[in-house]
């Protein structure tokens, strides 16, 4: 007589399931950690843009009272503004900042100064992070550049601006040597 097999049933995880789960629990939530803290950069870096736009009205206003670019903080009375967030400050140049020979009573620049060591090591050194880029045209509109500081060392990388900031326009751009959406 012929008698049945009996298999013994498994209970428990074997030793490469013991490995392989954890290992993929642990590659999920890093995945997930890292989406949100990038969120997080996104957030407050598109917050410190939207703080710099509202420093156009006050150019434009200047630009279109004196027919020039201011030439100083003191024109614009930039001492006034009121940072937040990781935004510390916003600097005025007359001119595009590393560009010498940019005209200054035509071009201005907003340079905003960051503080971005609550996203870790990495961002300590960090302490620029985008220009806004005001150029008057010949029908004395201006149209304004954002684009990442590529001038200052340790300027916050381009990859963390938000889209106003870092898609490139093109042709236009590369013409004009840089890269930055014209924002109206």
């Amino acid at each position: 007589m012929i008698e049945p097999q009996t298999r013994s049933r498994q209970t428990g995880l074997t030793t490469s399931e013991m490995v392989v789960y954890p290992m993929i629990i642990a590659t999920v939530i890093g995945v997930a950690y890292g989406f949100l803290h990038n969120s997080r950069i996104d957030a407050a870096v598109a917050a410190a843009v939207d703080l710099g736009l509202e420093q156009k009205a006050i150019i434009e206003e200047y630009f279109n009272t004196n027919g020039e670019m201011p030439q100083s903080e003191a024109d614009i009375n930039l001492s006034n503004f009121t940072p937040e967030g990781i935004l510390t400050g916003i600097e005025y140049r007359a001119g595009e900042l590393g560009v010498p020979a940019a005209d200054k009573l035509r071009i201005g620049t907003l340079k905003a100064l960051v503080d971005m060591t609550e996203f870790g090591v990495r961002f300590e050194d960090t302490e620029s992070a985008f220009l806004l880029i005001a150029r008057a045209q010949d029908d004395n509109t201006i149209k304004w550049d954002c684009v990442a500081d590529q001038v200052t060392p340790d300027a916050l990388a381009r990859r963390y601006l938000p889209e106003t900031c870092s898609s490139a326009k093109g042709d236009e751009d590369e013409e004009r040597g840089g890269e930055g959406e014209v924002l109206e």
